[in-house]
């Protein structure tokens, strides 16, 4: 297994941003979370604008911000989840 995942919000061909999978699940919870509440933060402004005083690429911006921040925070809880997972087929085995 590779120590690092790329971020699904890479829109390169090549990526160039990596979740390091073997740092401590805290790491990985602390990273998912601060993205997760920045998108929740976000979104919260979002509604408090009235829209009659924003333009289109406003509302776009917010949304590729949105967009970003959430499938890091997924990707990082889908990293915790298969170590969870892993932990949980070795203790089967044993």
């Amino acid at each position: 297994m590779t120590n690092f995942r790329p971020l699904q919000s890479n829109l390169t061909d090549a990526p160039v941003l990596y979740l390091k999978l073997d740092v401590p699940v805290r790491n990985l919870y602390e990273f998912a979370i601060q993205r997760l509440k920045a998108a929740r933060d976000l979104s919260h402004s979002l509604t408090c604008m009235s829209i009659g005083n924003t333009c289109d690429r406003d509302l776009q911006h917010f949304a590729s911000a949105a967009y970003l921040l959430l499938q890091d925070g997924c990707d990082a809880l889908d990293a915790m989840q298969g170590r969870f997972t892993d932990r949980q087929a070795t203790a089967l085995q044993a």
